[in-house]
């Protein structure tokens, strides 16, 4: 089969190419995947500079997919060739950047009818990862307000879209000439991330200028001051990236509430509800995919031969949205 890979424990990015490999076997507990789509996220291309311990090589890289069951490991239950399904992958393991790969059964989601493999393969790592920040850190409930990082990226629009949904005040950071997408994703006030007056503008638009309930963050400031002068007293702030340094704030000044978002590491800790909860949020949002609720924000679409290009792209903030590799046509 095709893959992109790294082909040896000291290949950096610039090293990723196009190889062929055998077709892998499922194991116990695994589905193999006759892959259709697949997206490419930071993540992928950030792996290419940590390689991981437990990889063999070649390493095929990609955490996202969507395809059709065309195996069945020993002791899977429930699931059968023919299936239609998307996965966020372990990073762990050998990735889906190929023609075939293999998936966790239990962390696996079914592809409803009429949801096409393209628009699913692009939700899992920046869908999750937002869906998990709002619903399942900070609680977000309708009538609070959220301030989001990033909107116009993968996981800051998807948090746009899904908290606008939810009824929360939505309160976006990009760029200008992404304003109006962000809009459309669902914000209500949009500023600009370097406005020197970004602080007293966005606590103007919180209740009593008090600062938000909860603010989903995707750049990593250093000193959690910075983000925590956001948020109001008791509130949340969600970090996406490694969580910010914490050594210079004071005592009994925010009693916020800090939580970490990183899908990769419930594979490693080898936590079970968290990756059968994976399998879940997929199957929520695929259900929001097919009812039109999300966006996927598919900005273009490559071939598998073009995913090393793609991937320095995104090292240089050169995309904006979702970039999606078709590697098979549909079955």
């Amino acid at each position: 089969m095709k893959a992109i890979v790294l082909p040896g424990p000291q290949a950096r990015l610039d090293d990723v190419t196009l190889g062929e490999l055998p077709i892998p076997e499922p194991g116990p507990g695994e589905l193999r995947f006759r892959v259709i789509a697949v997206s490419i996220n930071p993540v992928d291309w950030k792996l290419t500079l940590d390689h991981k311990p437990e990889w063999n090589y070649p390493h095929v890289l990609g955490l996202d997919a969507a395809g059709v069951v065309d195996a069945v490991g020993p002791g899977v239950e429930g699931w059968e060739a023919g299936d239609r399904a998307v996965v966020h992958n372990s990073l762990w393991k050998a990735g889906v950047f190929a023609e075939y790969c293999l998936a966790q059964a239990h962390a696996t989601s079914r592809l409803p009818d009429g949801v096409g493999f393209t628009d699913a393969a692009a939700i899992p790592c920046a869908g999750y990862t937002a869906y998990q920040a709002l619903f399942r850190k900070a609680r977000l409930e309708a009538g609070q307000t959220v301030l989001v990082q990033g909107a116009n990226g993968g996981v800051g629009g998807f948090a746009t879209q899904l908290a606008h949904r939810a009824g929360a005040k939505v309160i976006a950071l990009a760029r200008p000439e992404h304003f109006a997408a962000v809009r459309g994703f669902g914000a209500d006030v949009v500023f600009d991330y370097r406005d020197a007056d970004l602080l007293q503008k966005v606590q103007a638009e919180t209740e009593g200028g008090e600062g938000v309930d909860v603010m989903l963050e995707v750049v990593n400031p250093g000193d959690a001051r910075k983000s925590l002068a956001f948020v109001h007293y008791n509130g949340h702030l969600v970090s996406i990236d490694p969580l910010p340094v914490m050594t210079d704030v004071p005592s009994y000044t925010y009693a916020a509430s800090i939580h970490e978002v990183a899908l990769g590491g419930a594979y490693h800790a080898g936590h079970l509800p968290t990756q059968r909860a994976f399998a879940r949020i997929g199957d929520d949002m695929m259900a929001r995919l097919a009812a039109g609720e999300i966006d996927p924000m598919v900005e273009e679409i490559v071939a598998l031969g073009d995913i090393p290009d793609a991937l320095r792209r995104l090292q240089r903030r050169a995309v904006t949205g979702k970039i999606v590799a078709r590697v098979a046509p549909d079955a």
